[in-house]
Parts: structure tokens; sequence; C-alpha cells
């Protein structure tokens, strides 16, 4: 497989990654603590439906551009990497806002969820999940850097490049 087929893989993973993660695991499999959960406001949820219509338009918006160029472009690529990883970054960030958690510790619906630990470090699931997804955008971003970056079509009429 050409490094261009292998970027662009990578690429889409990371893009359907976006789309399909954050609505699987917090519209289905944690709906209850979530969505469907009765302590949080309306207003709580219009957020969380904002994050997934959010997820939804990165990384379609990152399939779309993979779908569309003729050729993988560092741009091109660079801007479906960042499309296809935005999410993450926004979720690894936004938990170091103060009053934030990416646990459920304490839950008043899902109980008293412990996350995962490795040598005494707190493993959460969702932080996980999110550097995956942008080391998985950032290697197919790197594969491109042997890729021809195509000169504009203005300075080719000009006879410039």
């Amino acid at each position: 497989m050409r490094r261009e087929q292998v970027a662009k893989w990578l690429l889409t993973t990371a893009a359907l990654s976006t789309i399909i993660i954050p609505i699987g695991v917090d519209a289905v499999l944690l709906g209850n603590g979530h969505m469907n959960n009765p302590a949080w406001l309306p207003h709580a949820k219009l957020h969380c439906a904002m994050s997934f219509f959010a997820a939804i338009s990165l990384g379609s918006a990152a399939l779309a551009i993979l779908k569309v160029r003729p050729v993988s472009d560092r741009f091109s690529m660079g801007l479906a990497a960042f499309l296809g990883s935005a999410f993450w970054i926004g979720l690894i960030a936004a938990g170091f806002w103060p009053g934030t958690s990416y646990g459920f510790l304490n839950d008043p619906v899902l109980g008293n969820i412990r996350e995962p630990e490795l040598g005494g470090i707190t493993i959460y699931p969702n932080v996980a999940i999110g550097a995956v997804a942008i080391a998985i955008a950032i290697a197919g971003y790197w594969l491109t850097a042997d890729n021809k970056i195509e000169q504009p079509i203005s300075s080719m009429k000009d006879g410039i490049g």
C-alpha cells in the first residue's frame, strides 16, 4: 500500500472515530449518565447535543476533504487531520476547565464508577481514546510529508515554479 493510501486510511479512521465514538458512547452506552440523566438540566443536555453535532460536523468535514481532493497535498491533509482530531483535542482540554471531570466518580445515576488505574495513575477511557485518535490523525498527516505539494494554478500559468 502506498504512503498516500495509508495516510488517507489513517485520516479516515480518525474522522470516523470522531463521528461514531462520541455518539455511541455518550448517547448509547452512557446515555443514562448523559442525555437521559434526570439530574441534568435541559441546558446541560443542550451542550451535550451540541457536542454530538460538533463531532458529526468535524468528522464529516474531514471525510469530505479526504473524498473530494484528487491529490493528497499537505494543506488538505493537514486540514483533514485537524478536523478529524479537533473534537478530541477539545475533549482533553475541557477536562482542565475548573469543575469538570473526565470520570463518573459519585455520579448520581451511574453510581460510583471507578476508572481503571495503571501504576497508581488513573486512566480515563475517553482521554485514552482521544489521545489514540489524535495520534492516528498525526500519523496520517506525517505520512503525507514526502508527497509533492501541488502548486497553485496561477503560478503554473505564469511559468513560475
